[in-house]
């Protein structure tokens, strides 16, 4: 079962990289210049057209093999597809950037999928819906909504001061209906156990109730019920920053929404498509425009432009004037820590968030993939309990590395368990786990 990899960009690369350890990985590259790149991957590299039926029939691709177009050119990845359909039924996975092929492929409710694509990726949208779900929660860097809003998982980084400071894990009062399941300090990235102390920095990750989430808010992160987002300024109105507005809107019609865009015919497009969003047509560095539209009384400033030296300058403005919380994105996946190092509070890549993503998807387990964390160092996975389980304590498990059983879905209830709850058979278990840990953590049930 092999990976065939229709490309040899950014994404091409970062795809290798991540399953030329897992997999025999295939390459197809049609830029001769791009492929000493590779050289270090364990990979094998084929010089031509991904969508050459020929080149394709001279890899002897079969059904059990996955195949991903991910080079810089829609029609490209899609026509690729489709050559590979007819070669053979392999999965095909395909990256596209414009909307239109995005609403062509993708199943809609009711509608069969194509039969030359399994699964159609558009990272930028992917982007734009987790930076909305980040918007709508004040203090959270990260939030997740599963089981139809019953389970819950945010984000939060630990600031000098913190009442989460100087005692451990397991000498923290925190509500019975949430979990801690990660810890990304640095490079290092973990599931915390009771011995675990937070440092100034730490970013946290929490699993559990809405409830029980609002109350670690008041108690540990000093955030009344009177705080939220009123006003959300977006930098940068292209295909990101127009679905985060739309998705807004939809979400919380009480939020007072400004896009700054450069380009007039854009503008005029995202104010005929938006309904109450204000569209300011402008340079989203300009201060005299951000002084005149008093972008300083923000709650959240996202700066989208899709150039890393402007958002990274926006972003900057943003601290500048005291915004609470700045969103960027940042192109090269290089560039996350270095935001990040500079106080902006929330820094993402669109392509790595949705290579982690795939990559997870392919994993050969029978656990279903809900969440990715991190930029893929975290997975949130759903088990099904065999019928034949011994029904057994928590605190008697066998303790999982990287790992931990967040909540429990039993009979049409959901509920985040303690030590002493027990997972018995035909259960659904929604456990945070490491990248390195979710192949293995399904043997457990």
């Amino acid at each position: 079962m092999r990976a065939i990899i229709a490309g040899s960009g950014d994404i091409a690369y970062q795809f290798a990289g991540e399953l030329a350890e897992r997999r025999d990985t295939v390459v197809i590259a049609e830029n001769p210049g791009e492929v000493s790149r590779f050289d270090k991957l364990d990979v094998q590299m084929i010089i031509g057209s991904s969508a050459d039926a020929e080149v394709l029939r001279g890899l002897d691709i079969c059904e059990q093999d996955d195949f991903i177009a991910c080079s810089d050119s829609d029609e490209r990845n899609i026509i690729a597809c489709l050559s590979a359909k007819q070669v053979c039924g392999v999965h095909t996975i395909c990256f596209v950037t414009k909307e239109e092929y995005y609403r062509s492929f993708s199943p809609d409710a009711g509608r069969e999928p194509t039969s030359f694509i399994d699964r159609i990726i558009w990272p930028q949208k992917m982007l734009a819906e987790e930076i909305a779900r980040i918007v709508l929660v004040p203090g959270a860097i990260d939030v997740e909504i599963l089981e139809g809003g019953r389970i819950w998982l945010q984000e939060y980084r630990i600031q000098p001061g913190s009442p989460l400071l100087g005692k451990t894990l397991q000498q923290l009062d925190l509500h019975p209906g949430l979990l801690a399941v990660a810890r990304a300090r640095d490079q290092e990235f973990s599931v915390p156990r009771g011995n675990t102390m937070f440092e100034p920095g730490d970013k946290v990750t929490f699993m559990g109730t809405r409830r029980a989430l609002r109350s670690l808010e008041r108690h540990f992160f000093r955030r009344s019920v009177a705080d939220k987002v009123t006003n959300v300024t977006i930098i940068g109105g292209g295909n990101v920053g127009g679905i985060i507005a739309q998705i807004l809107e939809e979400e919380a019609e009480k939020i007072h929404i400004k896009i700054i865009e450069q380009d007039l015919e854009r503008c005029e497009t995202l104010a005929a498509n938006l309904k109450s969003a204000l569209v300011l047509h402008g340079d989203g560095s300009d201060l005299e425009l951000l002084d005149v539209e008093q972008i300083y009384l923000s709650s959240v400033l996202v700066a989208v432009t899709s150039h890393d030296e402007k958002d990274l300058l926006c972003s900057l403005l943003g601290l500048e004037m005291e915004i609470p919380k700045v969103i960027t994105r940042a192109t090269n996946p290089a560039n996350v820590h270095l935001f990040e190092s500079l106080g902006i509070s929330v820094a993402l890549n669109p392509a790595l968030t949705a290579i982690k993503t795939v990559v997870a998807f392919l994993q050969e387990t029978s656990a279903k993939l809900l969440a990715v964390t991190e930029q893929g160092k975290g997975n949130v996975i759903e088990i099904e309990v065999s019928a034949d389980f011994t029904t057994t304590q928590i605190s008697d498990l066998p303790e999982m590395e990287d790992a931990i059983v967040a909540a429990i879905v039993r009979k049409g209830k959901t509920f985040v368990p303690r030590g002493q709850d027990t997972i018995e058979p035909n259960d659904r278990l929604l456990i945070f786990a490491t990248q390195d840990a979710t192949e293995t953590v399904e043997q457990y049930f």
